[in-house]
């Protein structure tokens, strides 16, 4: 019997429906959760912001596990110096595959694993509303994650110009992590590029001008002991941008102290004595901190230390060129400060072999933690051995064998 043409249509148009639906939902599923939610009508709160920063690199991403290894102990915990390198992680859309969260495992990367990785720790500092999720695999990772408190109720959300910065303020608080003796700050879009440790002894302990100092601080200092001594004796170090008086905040080395702290507090509060559109930054170089010509002026570093994309150019001119102030003593970069993911930067900047650096890196990263045993190794016992240390050690163990036999 004939099928009837209205029923064969009605099974052809099922059919069909069936097999989209069978597509849409294996490509849905295979999409990272921020792009699944833009194709079904909810999307990203920040997607409509023109900001370079906000494009997802979506690399691919190392196969291991970091969440099993989340329970071992930081790498280079027992450093005895109490120095440490540091981050800061807070968006308000925490994503395992967000720009920001890659940026600060590529910290993380450099800091503690690459060739030209560091002896001390790395600290990351989240805020309160970052998933555990992101806090194991930083700590899988082997850096010591650290949950910093926000300061939202100094600026209003409704006049910050831009909005991914609504949290930065909250930076203010490392200066409480008195636990540590030194700790530099990079962004998390300021990667190291070689080894940088020695940046510990090239940032001075400074010593306050006691006769500029206002009431409040002049009580502290002129109560005596230990604790006026570490307010007064203090360490800030910072490469200026734009302007001799403007300190980059994306690259600063500091000394906790409480009183500090208690006093950048009170700054942060004298929001006519800064540009708030600065925030953190703002503070810090206001004259209620570490402006140039008050009690504690910034120490100011060589622009490698922090090469902001001013002056990337100008880094990569052979010689000396007197007319924008360059000297040869800089030596060689240090730090990378820029989107090096984003594509559209590379090309608006005629930069593009900074971003095919960033995808080299990015693979290299991910070749160490899925290939290279010693990491495993590292997490388990805290002492990390290179591929050929290891060979040259297993191969003496072998000799030694031998001639007992």
């Amino acid at each position: 019997m004939a099928v009837p043409r209205t029923f064969r249509s009605i099974l052809t148009a099922g059919l069909v429906f069936l097999v989209f639906s069978a597509v849409y939902l294996a490509y849905t599923h295979n999409l990272p959760n921020a792009a699944r939610a833009g194709l079904i009508g909810h999307k990203h709160p920040l997607a409509d912001q023109e900001d370079l920063g906000l494009v997802y690199p979506y690399d691919p991403i190392p196969r291991i596990n970091f969440a099993s290894y989340s329970k071992y102990p930081p790498h280079n915990i027992n450093e005895p110096s109490k120095f440490a390198f540091s981050t800061f992680y807070c968006t308000r859309q925490p994503d395992t595959r967000g720009p920001y969260f890659e940026a600060a495992q590529q910290i993380i990367w450099r800091l503690l694993w690459s060739p030209y990785r560091s002896k001390y720790p790395v600290i990351i500092f989240v805020c309160p509303f970052i998933p555990e999720e992101n806090r194991k695999i930083f700590r899988g990772q082997g850096a010591i994650v650290k949950e910093i408190e926000l300061l939202d109720d100094i600026i209003p959300d409704e006049i910050i110009s831009t909005k991914r910065w609504i949290d930065v303020l909250s930076k203010l608080n490392i200066w409480k992590e008195i636990e540590w003796k030194r700790i530099v700050f990079l962004d998390s879009d300021a990667f190291p590029v070689r080894n940088i440790d020695d940046i510990f002894e090239i940032a001075p302990v400074q010593h306050c001008n006691r006769e500029m100092l206002g009431p409040e601080d002049k009580a502290i200092v002129a109560s005596g002991g230990k604790a006026a001594e570490e307010f007064c004796d203090y360490v800030y170090s910072g490469i200026s941008q734009f302007t001799a008086d403007n300190i980059n905040a994306g690259f600063l080395v500091l000394k906790p102290n409480l009183d500090m702290h208690a006093k950048l507090m009170r700054a942060a509060r004298m929001t006519g004595d800064y540009d708030i559109r600065f925030m953190e930054q703002g503070v810090l170089s206001s004259k209620n901190a570490f402006s140039q010509e008050g009690p504690w002026p910034v120490h100011k570093l060589p622009s490698v230390w922090n090469t902001l994309p001013e002056n990337f150019i100008d880094h990569r001119v052979p010689g000396l060129d007197v007319s924008k102030g360059l000297e040869l003593t800089e030596g060689p970069i240090r730090v990378l400060h820029a989107k090096l993911w984003n594509k559209a930067w590379g090309e608006w900047n005629n930069l593009t072999d900074l971003t095919d650096m960033w995808d080299r890196d990015w693979m290299n990263m991910c070749r160490f933690y899925d290939s290279d045993s010693g990491f495993v190794e590292a997490r388990k016992t805290g002492i990390y051995k290179t591929p050929w240390e290891r060979y040259v050690e297993n191969k003496k163990a072998e000799d030694a064998a031998a001639v007992a036999v």
